[in-house]
C-alpha cells in the first residue's frame, strides 16, 4: 500500500535548488584592508551581495551571535546589492534591523544605540558612481584586515551555515539619531552656514538637523541621486568644492561643509571660501578638545601635517601617529582611549560627547560650535608649504611591491623612516609620505617643507629616490593645479612652479 507521505512527495512540485550566481568568483582585489569593495558589473556584482551575506551571517553564527543592521546608501546598484546582501543574511539565520537608504554613520549610530552584534552598510563611499561595496561591524567594533580576507576565504569555500533569520523594520532610528546628535549643541542665530551634500545620502539627515537647529542654513545639491549629477562624491578633492568655496565667499557665509556621498568624510571651507586640509581643521579642534582635556591623546593619520602634531604638544596634549584607514584609527582609540582622532581624508572621531565613529555631520556641528564663540576660527590658519594629497595610478599588485622595495633602499641609506603605514621620510628640510592607498589602485604621496626653497629640493631629492619605481614621478611632482581647481590657493602657492 502507497503511503500518504509518497502520495504527497509525487504531487508536490520538487523544491527549487538556491539559484546559483553567474559571477560566483570574488576578484581578490575586492578584499581590501578595511572593506569590500569593487567596479559593479566589472569586479562586483549585484547578486554577489547574497554570499557575502551568508559568508558573514556564518562569522556571526559561530560566534553565538545573532543580530544586525544593514543599511545602503543612494548608488543606483545599492538597492539591489542590499536585498541580496539581506537575504544572504537571512538564509544564514541572521536577524536583520533594515535601515534603508541612509548614510554610514546611521549603521555606526544604530549598533552602538541598540547594542547590536554588528552592521553592514552597502555604499562606495567617496568613490565614483560606478563603485560599490561593503563596510563591516562586528559589535561596536570594525571588521577589517585579517577579517575581511577570513571571509574572502568563506565565500571561496562556500563554507556556510544555514538557518532561518527574519528581517525587522525599524522607523524610529533616524529620528532618535537626528534628536541625539544635536542635543548637546547650542548655536547662535547669526550663524550662516553652507551644506553641501553632493546629491549624496546624507540629505534627510541634513535637512532634518538643519531644520532644528538656529541659524541660517543653505542647503546645496539636496537631491538623492545615485548619478551625483553636481560634483563627484568625494569633497576632499578640492575641484569637487569649487561651487561651495564661490558661494561661502560670494554670499559672506560664515563656513560651508561638504560631505562624500555616504557621509563620513567632511570638507571645512572657511569664510574667505578656501577649501581646509583636514589636518587643518584637526587643528582647530584639537586646541579647542585639549582645553576641556588637558593632557589627553589626539590620533592623526601618517599623511598629517607635523604643525598639527606641533600644536597637539603645544596645548599639552600627546600626538599620536596611526595608520591610514578609519578601521585602524578607531582600534587605535579603543587601545589608547584616545576620545579624539582624524584622517587628511576628512574622516573625524569624537569619543568625549559622541559614540566614537567618523561621523561628518557630528563634526560639522563641533565645527559650528566653535565657530560660534570665533566666527574667525578657521580663517588665517598657519600652514607650511605642503601639497595636497598626489595620487598616482598604480596597479593594484603592483603598489605594495613598490613600498617594500622603496622602504629597504632608504634603509640602506640611513634615512629617517616611519614605516607603520607605507614610508614617512624625515629630513631637516621637511618630510614626504608614500603609501599603497587601500581603497584605490594608486600610490598616495604627500610632500611638507619649511620654506619655499626647501620644498624644491625635497621634491627633487624625492623624484631621485622615486625614479627607479616610478619613471614618471617627476610629471606627478611638476603638474600645477589649473587655477580654476586651485581652491587650495592659501596655501600651496608656486609649489609646482619650481621643479
Amino acid at each position: 500500500m502507497i503511503s500518504f507521505e509518497k502520495i504527497k512527495d509525487f504531487f508536490s512540485p520538487p523544491e527549487e535548488e538556491p539559484e546559483e550566481s553567474s559571477h560566483s568568483s570574488f576578484p581578490d582585489e575586492i578584499f581590501r584592508e578595511y572593506d569590500i569593495r569593487g567596479i559593479v558589473g566589472s569586479t562586483l556584482f549585484e547578486e554577489n551581495g547574497y554570499d557575502i551575506g551568508k559568508a558573514f551571517g556564518t562569522v556571526l553564527a559561530r560566534k553565538n551571535l545573532k543580530k544586525i543592521c544593514v543599511g545602503y546608501d543612494c548608488r543606483l546598484s545599492s538597492d539591489k546589492i542590499s536585498k541580496n546582501l539581506l537575504n544572504g543574511l537571512l538564509d544564514s539565520g541572521v536577524e536583520v534591523i533594515s535601515l534603508g537608504l541612509c548614510h554610514t554613520p546611521l549603521v555606526y549610530y544604530a549598533v552602538n544605540k541598540l547594542d547590536l552584534d554588528g552592521g553592514i552598510m552597502v555604499t562606495g563611499s567617496h568613490n565614483p558612481p560606478e563603485y560599490n561595496g561593503f563596510k563591516f561591524m562586528l559589535g561596536r567594533d570594525p571588521f577589517y584586515g585579517d577579517s575581511i580576507k577570513g571571509l574572502a576565504q568563506l565565500i571561496k569555500k562556500r563554507d556556510y551555515i544555514d538557518g532561518i533569520g527574519r528581517e525587522i523594520v525599524m522607523n524610529n532610528v533616524f529620528r532618535t539619531y537626528v534628536n541625539e546628535i544635536i542635543r548637546d549643541f547650542q548655536f547662535n542665530d547669526d550663524i550662516k552656514v553652507a551644506w553641501d551634500i553632493g546629491n549624496g545620502a546624507t540629505s534627510n539627515a541634513i535637512k532634518a538637523v538643519t531644520t532644528l537647529i538656529p541659524g541660517k542654513h543653505h542647503v546645496l545639491f539636496e537631491e538623492i541621486d545615485g548619478t551625483f549629477p553636481n560634483r563627484p562624491p568625494d569633497p576632499i578633492v578640492a575641484r569637487n568644492v569649487r561651487y561651495l568655496s564661490k558661494f561661502v565667499s560670494y554670499n559672506s557665509f560664515d563656513v560651508g561643509f561638504a560631505f562624500d556621498s555616504d557621509g563620513d568624510r567632511l570638507c571645512v571651507v572657511n569664510n574667505k571660501g578656501e577649501v581646509l586640509f583636514s589636518d587643518q581643521v584637526l587643528t582647530v579642534l584639537a586646541k579647542d578638545f585639549l582645553k576641556k582635556n588637558p593632557g589627553a591623546q589626539v590620533i592623526a593619520d601618517v599623511k598629517s601635517c607635523d604643525r598639527l602634531f606641533d600644536t597637539i604638544r603645544v596645548c599639552g596634549g600627546i600626538g599620536l601617529m596611526e595608520r591610514v584607514g578609519h578601521s585602524f584609527i578607531k582600534s587605535r582609540m579603543k587601545s589608547s582611549g584616545a576620545l579624539l582622532a582624524g584622517e587628511l581624508s576628512g574622516h573625524f572621531f569624537f569619543k568625549d560627547r559622541w559614540y566614537g565613529f567618523d561621523d561628518a555631520i557630528y563634526a560639522a556641528l563641533r565645527c559650528l560650535e566653535i565657530l560660534c564663540a570665533d566666527k574667525n576660527a578657521f580663517t588665517d590658519l598657519p600652514y607650511g608649504f605642503v601639497t595636497p594629497e598626489i595620487r598616482i595610478t598604480c596597479e593594484e599588485d603592483e603598489k605594495f611591491k613598490i613600498i617594500d622595495s622603496l622602504k629597504a633602499d632608504l634603509r640602506e641609506k640611513n634615512m629617517s623612516v616611519v614605516d607603520i603605514d607605507g614610508v614617512r621620510v624625515s629630513t631637516d628640510i621637511g618630510w614626504w609620505v608614500l603609501r599603497a592607498s587601500n581603497t584605490q589602485n594608486a600610490l598616495s604621496l604627500r610632500i611638507e617643507a619649511y620654506s619655499e626653497k626647501a620644498m624644491y629640493k625635497l621634491k627633487h631629492e624625492i623624484s631621485d629616490y622615486l625614479c627607479e619605481y616610478i619613471p614618471d614621478i617627476l610629471d606627478f611632482l611638476r603638474d600645477e593645479p589649473k587655477e580654476e581647481d586651485d581652491n587650495h590657493n592659501a596655501f600651496q602657492t608656486n609649489l609646482f612652479s619650481s621643479v
